[in-house]
Formats: C-alpha cells, sequence, structure tokens
C-alpha cells in the first residue's frame, strides 16, 4: 500500500507587519543617503575643473547638472519618507532639516543658473555666426586670389601648374585656346567655391537649430529643476516646525 502523501500547507498570504515596514523604509532612506552620496560626487565630477571663462565649458556643465538633477531629488525623496508609527530623534531630526535647506539652496542655484544658460546661448550663437562668417570670408578672399593669379597666367603650362595646386582637373593638351581654357578654370573653381558655401550654410543651420533646441532643453530644464528643489523644501516644512512626537 503507498502511503498517504501529507496534506500541502496552503499558500496564504502573508501580512506585513510594522516592523517589514519599519525595515522596508529604513532600506529606502539607505539608498536615499547613497544617492545623495553619489550625487555630491557627481557634481564636482562636473565642476573641476573650473573653466569659468569659457562659455561652451559653462553650457555643457549646466546641461550636465540638469541631467544629473533626478539622483539627489530621488535620494532626498527616499530620505524624507516616514510614515505615523515613524519615532525620530531630535539628532535624526537636525539632519532633516539640514537636508531641507539644502534642497533650497539647490533650488536657488539651478535658478540662478538660467541667466547664465541663456547668456551663454547667445554667445555660442554669436560665435557661431562669426565662425561661419569667417570661413565664408576666407574662402571669397582665396577666390579672390585665384582670379588675381588666373589673370597673370600667360601659358598653358602655367595654367596647368595653377589647376594642379588646386587640385582641379583641366584637359591636357586640348585644343582650346589659352582664354577658353582659363575661363573654363574659373567656372570649375566658381563651382566648387559655391558647392563649398552651400555646404558651409547647411551645417550652419544644422548646427543653429541644435544649439536652439539644447538651449531649450538647458533652460527650461534648470527652471523645472530650480522649482522642483524649492517645492521639495516647502513640503518638508514639517522637519521645521515639528515640536511633538519626537522623542529623545
Amino acid at each position: 500500500m503507498k502511503a498517504n502523501k501529507p496534506d500541502k500547507i496552503p499558500n496564504k498570504p502573508r501580512e506585513i507587519t510594522a516592523a517589514i515596514e519599519k525595515r522596508s523604509f529604513a532600506l529606502l532612506r539607505f539608498i536615499g543617503y547613497v544617492l545623495l552620496i553619489f550625487s555630491l560626487i557627481d557634481y564636482l565630477a562636473i565642476l573641476v575643473p573650473l573653466q569659468l571663462t569659457n562659455p561652451g565649458w559653462e553650457f555643457q556643465t549646466i546641461g550636465r547638472m540638469v541631467d544629473q538633477v533626478w539622483a539627489p531629488l530621488l535620494g532626498l525623496t527616499f530620505i524624507f519618507l516616514y510614515n505615523q508609527t515613524s519615532v525620530v530623534s531630535s539628532r535624526l531630526l537636525t539632519i532633516l532639516r539640514l537636508l531641507s535647506w539644502f534642497s533650497l539652496t539647490l533650488g536657488i542655484v539651478y535658478l540662478l543658473l538660467l541667466p547664465l544658460g541663456i547668456n551663454n546661448s547667445l554667445t555660442l550663437y554669436r560665435n557661431l555666426n562669426a565662425q561661419f562668417t569667417n570661413q565664408i570670408g576666407q574662402q571669397q578672399q582665396q577666390l579672390q586670389q585665384f582670379n588675381e593669379r588666373l589673370n597673370t597666367v600667360k601659358s598653358p603650362q602655367e595654367l596647368s601648374n595653377l589647376a594642379r595646386i588646386l587640385n582641379v582637373q583641366t584637359e591636357a593638351g586640348s585644343s582650346q585656346s589659352l582664354p577658353e581654357l582659363k575661363k573654363k578654370l574659373s567656372q570649375q573653381v566658381q563651382t566648387v567655391a559655391q558647392n563649398a558655401t552651400t555646404a558651409a550654410n547647411a551645417a550652419k543651420r544644422q548646427q543653429t537649430k541644435n544649439l536652439i533646441k539644447e538651449s531649450l532643453r538647458v533652460n527650461l530644464g534648470v527652471i523645472v529643476s530650480g522649482f522642483c528643489f524649492i517645492t521639495f523644501w516647502n513640503l518638508t516644512r514639517w522637519t521645521r516646525i515639528i515640536d511633538k512626537n519626537v522623542y529623545q
């Protein structure tokens, strides 16, 4: 005869006790402190070494600070997670108050970055325009120098040497007259110059578009980040006004 198998214990849901809940909140607060420490390390890595006279570095740094904002926000949120049955010592309450004021400081810092971000955006835009203006100016100057040199050409051999310097193909041994060859070479160089100008203008439009998009992202990001930290400070005002249910 087969032995009877013992009845299986029914898989009933387990109730989360107050002790488990307390440990869960403690785990979140621990993760919050870890996130906050890593955030401070990241901020130092972003800011060091300082290049305060470099608008490109300043603009990029502000963008990286906006990208980094989620870590201190999450860290502070986890640290302040308490329920009604939590007991907060006076020492811990002091730390929470300091962190609350720290969030206000961060909020003000982010909002103060807005004028700097706008100014750097305008500076980078002016630098971009100046760069392409100089590039087109150099191309025009080179074209003028070529035309002046082309006017001094007296033989097909000189014309061939000039074309070789410019890396432009000519019809070697052509039966065309020298003026016709000079005109044809001039047209080829004009075409190359026009193509270069068209490519430069297209690159300028693309870089301007990218700069505008990044500027909007960064400057709107510092506004949202600043208000998030200030709102966090306001919502944690209980750490500054609490005077009951605090045990030594």
